[in-house]
């Protein structure tokens, strides 16, 4: 797994990934990470706590491959990292 995502993973099982990322804390930050996450097909559920900074994210393992996943966080966590340092930044986006 990429070295810039693995720091902000803290659980990682088939259909379920949580990840803790400092920019989370942000609530239009998490609102931006929420609807940009379910917008991914094969996404199925995005909850996100700002106090904690957390996000669960639930898949279709069967649409969304472990790579694919992987892409898609390691994109996330770059914009997070540039969102937190205080750079601008373009949410990624999936089909």
């Amino acid at each position: 797994m990429n070295l810039a995502l693995l720091r902000y993973v803290k659980s990682f099982t088939e259909g379920r990934v949580r990840i803790r990322h400092p920019a989370l804390h942000n609530a239009q930050t998490a609102d931006i990470a929420q609807k940009g996450m379910l917008a991914t097909h094969g996404v199925t559920s995005v909850e996100i706590n700002t106090v904690s900074g957390s996000v669960l994210i639930l898949y279709d393992a069967s649409v969304l491959s472990k790579d694919d996943l992987i892409n898609m966080g390691v994109a996330w966590a770059g914009y997070l990292d540039s969102v937190k340092a205080g750079k601008a930044a373009e949410p990624p986006t999936f089909a």
